[in-house]
């Protein structure tokens, strides 16, 4: 069958007419016309009424049923010429969002900068959500906060950060480099539940069964709720650090912190062979993080 063909075909589909099919695909009517008797012919069904007077396009039940197959020709015939064309070096990465947002750009740039023919496809998903994108091969590499063990899965710690307060950059709290738990009242927390060892701790100080005023669902959500003096939040240094930059926040650091939050590296142990280069340009980047953001601390594997 003829692309050409088929895509008058759905194009006449679509419009209901022969004239907005011919308009819609920039050709004349009679070629729109002759393109449909040609894939008539090559298939040996009538698949659109033709009767004097009508002004709308009416299907014959073989022409509805060959509907799907001509999408899904269609689709296929894509898929190919894509491959065809795809670059040598492609990448699909998945983060959840605070890494995503916070550590990773600087990666993405460099890529960017100094190999301009590579592609990269970003997804920003929960760590459930990219475990089952990793097993499935959409995505090549994964960066989670939770620590899964899945039988085509390489799990690898990838880096660890300080968690720290962050109120507004008010005189008061300015003057405050280091403040103890018990010095935060907990009605004013906006809270987000970290990772599960974050909760722990939380709870030592707060009580688990008094559910905190604010909770969102999404960590750098914090910050637009961040607007009166009593409030706070407890985030990871890469988040308060941005946030800082801007001058309307400031850091305080915990006497008895919290655990650091734990970033892990995920890629399947059967590595396409197409992505195995740009996944090695990719690391050697993504390597720089440590000297890039010095308060990432490297974890040796297991």
């Amino acid at each position: 069958m003829n692309i050409d063909d088929i895509q008058a075909f759905l194009a006449i589909v679509a419009n209901q007419s022969l004239t907005k099919a011919a308009e819609f695909l920039h050709l004349s009517q009679s070629s729109v016309s002759h393109r449909l008797k040609n894939l008539e012919r090559e298939l040996g069904l009538v698949l659109v009424e033709r009767r004097k007077g009508l002004k709308t396009v009416t299907l014959t039940p073989a022409g509805e049923d060959f509907i799907q197959v001509a999408e899904k020709w269609m689709h296929l015939l894509l898929e190919t010429q894509s491959l065809k064309s795809r670059t040598s070096l492609s990448l699909a990465i998945g983060s959840v969002d605070s890494v995503s947002t916070y550590l990773l750009p600087n990666v993405y740039q460099k890529i960017i900068s100094q190999h301009p023919a590579m592609r990269l496809h970003i997804y920003t998903k929960n760590s459930t959500e990219l475990y089952d994108l990793l097993e499935q091969r959409t995505i090549d590499i994964a960066f989670v906060l939770q620590e899964r063990l899945i039988k085509n899965i390489e799990l690898s710690p990838f880096f660890a950060e300080p968690m720290v307060v962050l109120r507004l950059a008010l005189p008061e709290h300015q003057a405050v480099q280091y403040i103890h738990p018990e010095q935060l009242n907990p009605s004013d927390e906006l809270y987000h539940e970290w990772f599960p060892t974050y909760q722990i701790w939380h709870s030592k100080w707060w009580d688990p069964l008094k559910p905190p005023h604010i909770q969102v669902s999404n960590g750098p959500m914090v910050l637009p709720l961040l607007r009166t003096a009593h409030q706070w939040a407890i985030v990871p240094l890469s988040i308060a650090q941005s946030a800082a930059a801007t001058s309307k926040y400031t850091i305080q650091k915990l006497t008895d912190p919290p655990p650091d939050r734990i970033c892990y590296k995920l890629t399947h142990k059967m590595a396409k062979s197409s992505t195995k280069e740009a996944l090695a340009i990719f690391e050697a980047f993504a390597a720089e993080l440590y000297t890039q953001f010095d308060y990432l601390n490297q974890i040796k594997h297991r």
